[in-house]
């Protein structure tokens, strides 16, 4: 079935396919509205929607007349992939909403958008109508956040790499350094590259910055590989300057002093890396324009063509049946959850809290870039309180309310966080049940290496009150037991609970279960009574 007609058939009021396609569209911002606000390293997905508009707009704008009619060809394959999609909707609808928090079915979400919105486009518009959408539907794929295996290969080489160079500019500085993953020790404090959990801030603006400025002057496509280029080289070598900056304040200032200037620093390497990216885009016109390139304003939009067509009648009710049968698929998935609620698993309260009993210290003083991250609403240190200096931290206690949005915590890993601080995983992490008053609950062991020599890390997560089961050898974050589960019982509100600490030992003097049980006795203490 052929929709094409004049370049208003391309306008939501015109054909109600592109109703369907702006509900994509807005599922994809819900979908991500979590990261943006409970991320900095995402945060600037606000910026790409507006953009992506504004191209649009732009290209619109140049394009008033009629779009070429797309014929019969390549119409079956564009139905095909709006009928399919229908089909993916609700399913994946249904996934998003439970406590299982999957970046890949975001990823989803965008690729039904962008692909119906060129589906629509071929239809309504033809090749002409395929040029002039194509670059905003992409655009609106980098506002999604990387899947967390991307992540970690691209973020944690590059922190290591400049926590390495950071050493090397501090030694030639006069500076005494070592660098341990991502963490760089100096004399009196220590600096983090970022974040150990974290890390892609500067290089994902940067990507983003310079497509859009490619796209703002309309480079050609060799031009715009070359902008990128230019930007992701500013990108990794602004962050390297604030590593040392922030480090040289450090050695003379301390860790206060690091954390007065962190956001400063920060602020003036996001200026630099803009401004750098806007000056290369302008030569990069200029440059385009003096090797004689075809200015890309010529293949950005649909070309004008005298006539206008109407939209067929046919076209109007497929398309109002195709929208009206995805407000259906997503409306079914709520309604799902709407209808079990009463049989929802009810949240629970924290289950643990740190001992103050034991001998240990217990204190709130977070360093304030794990609290924007990790944005808890009960938190706390466990330290040792012999020893001089800083007592040395050994667990930590956070509990996050019921609330949507709060999954995002369940990418903070152990095996995801621990490795941008030094330290590795010296063998197969296992689950060890610790009795706690009168209760049992269940840890992840991570036996560990690192600059301190070995120890072990006794992680524990707790979902609506129960241990929640997580493969450390895959990227899933939950198993699909408890997909299942979720989905029978309409569970999507829940708490999220992590209390952890860590024993050191001598190589070949691993703490048995009972010495186990002894120290986690003396660093938590549980909140309610014994089983029943």
């Amino acid at each position: 079935m052929v929709l094409s007609g004049t370049a208003e058939s391309l306008r939501p009021w015109r054909q109600p396919l592109w109703l369907l396609v702006a509900g994509y569209w807005l599922w994809l911002v819900w979908a991500c509205a979590g990261e943006w606000l409970g991320s900095e390293d995402y945060s600037y997905g606000w910026f790409v929607p507006p953009l992506a508009l504004y191209f649009l707009w732009k290209r619109m704008e140049g394009s008033p007349g009629a779009v070429q009619p797309s014929g019969a060809r390549g119409c079956g394959f564009a139905w095909a992939v709006i009928i399919v999609s229908l089909l993916v909707i609700m399913p994946l609808e249904v996934v998003r909403q439970t406590p299982i928090h999957w970046r890949p079915n975001l990823w989803a979400v965008g690729v039904l958008a962008a692909s119906n919105t060129m589906a629509v486009a071929w239809l309504t518009g033809g090749r002409s109508g395929l040029k002039l959408i194509w670059f905003p539907a992409l655009f609106m794929l980098l506002g999604i956040p990387w899947p967390t295996f991307a992540e970690n290969m691209v973020s944690f080489p590059l922190m290591q790499l400049v926590a390495r160079w950071a050493v090397v500019l501090l030694h030639i500085a006069g500076h005494p350094a070592t660098a341990s993953g991502t963490t760089i020790a100096l004399a009196n404090c220590t600096v983090g590259v970022e974040e150990a959990c974290s890390g892609l801030r500067s290089l994902q603006t940067a990507l983003m910055v310079g497509v859009a400025a490619g796209e703002l002057v309309r480079l050609t496509a060799v031009w715009r590989v070359a902008l990128l280029a230019v930007a992701f080289v500013m990108a990794v070598a602004g962050n390297q300057a604030r590593v040392l900056l922030l480090a040289l304040v450090g050695a003379s200032g301390g860790s206060a002093a690091v954390d007065r200037f962190h956001d400063t620093a920060g602020y003036v390497v996001l200026a630099i890396l803009l401004g750098g990216v806007g000056i290369a885009a302008a030569f990069g016109r200029r440059w385009q324009r003096g090797a004689g390139s075809a200015d890309s304003n010529s293949d950005g939009g649909p070309s004008a063509q005298a006539g206008r067509s109407p939209v067929e009648w046919r076209g109007h009710v497929a398309g109002w049946s195709v929208f009206a049968l995805a407000c259906a698929a997503m409306l079914g998935a709520h309604a799902w959850f709407w209808m079990r609620e009463h049989f929802a698993e009810k949240p629970a309260p924290a289950l643990l809290q740190p001992a103050k009993t034991g001998g240990f210290a217990v204190d709130a003083d977070v360093p304030p870039t794990i609290l924007s991250v990790l944005q808890p609403d009960e938190y706390s240190y466990i330290r040792e309180t012999s020893g001089r200096g800083v007592p040395k931290v050994i667990g930590y206690h956070f509990y996050w309310k019921p609330r949507a949005g709060n999954a995002n915590q369940l990418y903070h890993r152990p095996d995801r966080c621990m490795p941008g601080a030094g330290w590795r995983i010296d063998g197969e992490v296992t689950r060890e049940t610790i009795r706690l008053g009168g209760r049992d609950f269940v840890f992840n062991r991570f036996p560990l290496r690192g600059p301190g020599g070995s120890a072990l890390l006794l992680w524990g997560a707790f979902l609506n009150g129960e241990p929640v089961e997580i493969s450390f050898n895959t990227d899933v974050y939950l198993g699909t037991a408890n997909l299942w589960h979720f989905v029978r019982t309409g569970t999507r509100v829940h708490s999220y609970e992590v209390a952890a600490f860590v024993m050191p030992y001598m190589q070949g003097n691993c703490p048995t279960h009972a010495e186990i049980e002894a120290f986690a006795s003396k660093a938590f203490a549980a909140t309610q009574g014994e089983e029943d």
